[in-house]
C-alpha cells in the first residue's frame, strides 16, 4: 500500500472552501484526485485555487474509478445517506461532515451501510482531534485512574473523603458564543439544514459523550429547536453536561469555553487557545498557536484574550476596508483528516464512527424534542439498545 491515499471531495461549497480544501490539499498522505460539485461556480473555484486532477457533477465518476480509496462528503445534510450508501458498496472508506444523519432512520441505514461493507466511517467532529481536547482529555484519563488529592486541597471534613456515588461523576458546561448571521444559507431550511441544535450542537454533544465515557440517557432543553438553546445532558453514571447556546453572539470574543470537573480536578479549555488545569501537580497552564494569524503583530493578552485582542484590530480593518479575515485557532479539523488517512492507509479504527454519528443524532433529536415539549426526554434502554447494538446484527 502506497503513503498517498487517493480521494475524491464531493461537495465542494462553504465548508469545503472554508476548511477542508486547504487541509486536504496540504496534506503529504492525501492526493486529491476527483473534485465533484453540481454548481459550475464551485468547480470553478476548485479548479482554480486547488487544481485537482477531475472535475465531474456526477459522483459516480468518483465512486466508480478504481484508483479512489477514499471519499469525502461535504454535501448538505439531506442528501448524504444516498452517497453514503452508494460509496459504501464501492468499497470506498468515507469521511462525512457533521451531522452524519438528521433522523434515526438515516442513522441506521449509514451505520448498516459501512458496517456490511466493512468500511470505515469517519464523522466530521473535529474538535475531538483539536489539540487542546487530546491534551484535556489525557490530563483527565490519568486522574481518573489515580484520583490523586492534591495536598492543598481544602478539606473540612476531619477523617478522610466522604463517600458518595455522585462524587464520582464528571461535571462537564460547555458555552457557545456564536452569531446566526454568519451561518450557510440553508442551516435554518427545517428539511436541510434542521436548525443549529442538529447542525452545530451536535458538535458539543459528541464532544460531551467523549468526555464523560459513557452513555447518554436523558436530555433537557429549553429554548428553541433552531437557536439559542440550555441544554441538559443526564449520562449513565449520573454525570452532567449543561450545554448553553447562545446564537446571537459576537465573534469578537472567543466562541466556546468548556469547562470540566471530576474527583478535585478542574480543566477548563480556553477556545482551543489555553488549557488551565486545578486540583493536580504537574500541569497548570498550556498555551497553543493559531492556525492561522493574520495580525502577529498583536502579541498582548494570554488565552482568549489573546483573540480578543487581534479580533479588535481586525475590526477596525474591517470597517475601512469591509474585508479582513478572523484569526483561526485549531479546532482539529486536520488532525481529523489526517486520522481518516490512518484509516485509509493504515486499517486504523475511525476517531469518530458511525455510532458515534447516530449517538449525536439521537441526542439532537431529543433535545429538539424536549425544547418543543418543555419536559425531559428519556433516551429508553430498548430504543437505545435496538438501535445501536440488536438492530445491526448483520
Amino acid at each position: 500500500m502506497g503513503n498517498r491515499a487517493t480521494i475524491g471531495i464531493i461537495g465542494c461549497g462553504h465548508i469545503a472552501r472554508d476548511m477542508h480544501f486547504g487541509n486536504a490539499f496540504s496534506n503529504p498522505r492525501l492526493r486529491v484526485k476527483w473534485c465533484c460539485d453540481l454548481l459550475d461556480e464551485n468547480l470553478a473555484y476548485a479548479e482554480k485555487n486547488y487544481a485537482p486532477e477531475k472535475l465531474t457533477k456526477d459522483y459516480m465518476d468518483v465512486l466508480n474509478d478504481p484508483e479512489v480509496q477514499g471519499v469525502m462528503i461535504l454535501t448538505t445534510h439531506d442528501v448524504r445517506l444516498k452517497l453514503i450508501e452508494d460509496a459504501a458498496a464501492r468499497g470506498k472508506h468515507i469521511y462525512a461532515e457533521k451531522p452524519m444523519a438528521t433522523d434515526m432512520r438515516e442513522a441506521y441505514g449509514i451505520m448498516k451501510a459501512v458496517r456490511q461493507a466493512n468500511v470505515k466511517l469517519v464523522v466530521g467532529f473535529n474538535r475531538r482531534c483539536a489539540p487542546i481536547v487530546r491534551d484535556a482529555m489525557e490530563i483527565l484519563g490519568r486522574h481518573r485512574a489515580n484520583p490523586v488529592t492534591a495536598p492543598w486541597r481544602y478539606k473540612r471534613r476531619e477523617g478522610g473523603e466522604q463517600v458518595m456515588k455522585e462524587s464520582k461523576a464528571t461535571m462537564v458546561l460547555m458555552r457557545i458564543n456564536d452569531d446566526y448571521m454568519s451561518f450557510k444559507s440553508y442551516a435554518m431550511d427545517p428539511y436541510v439544514g434542521h436548525g443549529a441544535v442538529m447542525g452545530e450542537l451536535c458538535h458539543f454533544v459528541d464532544l460531551a459523550c467523549k468526555i464523560v465515557g459513557c452513555e447518554p440517557v436523558k436530555v433537557y432543553a429549553e429554548g428553541w429547536a433552531r437557536i439559542n438553546q440550555s441544554m441538559i445532558l443526564q449520562f449513565e453514571d449520573q454525570s452532567i453536561c449543561t450545554i448553553v447556546d447562545a446564537a446571537v453572539g459576537s465573534f469578537d470574543h472567543p466562541k466556546e469555553l468548556i469547562e470540566i470537573y471530576h474527583k478535585g480536578l478542574s480543566l477548563q479549555l480556553d477556545f482551543y487557545l489555553q488549557l488551565r488545569a486545578g486540583g493536580i501537580e504537574g500541569v497548570q497552564k498550556i498555551d497553543y498557536p493559531f492556525k492561522e494569524d493574520m495580525y502577529p503583530e498583536i502579541t498582548e493578552g494570554e488565552g482568549s484574550m489573546r483573540l480578543i485582542n487581534k479580533a479588535a484590530e481586525r475590526n477596525r480593518r474591517a470597517a475601512r476596508s469591509a474585508e479582513a479575515p478572523y484569526p483561526v485557532v485549531d479546532k482539529g479539523h486536520y488532525g481529523l483528516l489526517d486520522r481518516f488517512a490512518d484509516c485509509v492507509l493504515l486499517g486504523a479504527e475511525s476517531p469518530c464512527d458511525e455510532l458515534d454519528g447516530a449517538r449525536a443524532t439521537l441526542v439532537a433529536l431529543k433535545a429538539v424534542e424536549s425544547a418543543r415539549l418543555g419536559l425531559p426526554v428519556k433516551i429508553s434502554v430498548d430504543e437505545y439498545d435496538f438501535v445501536f447494538r440488536e438492530g445491526l446484527v448483520c
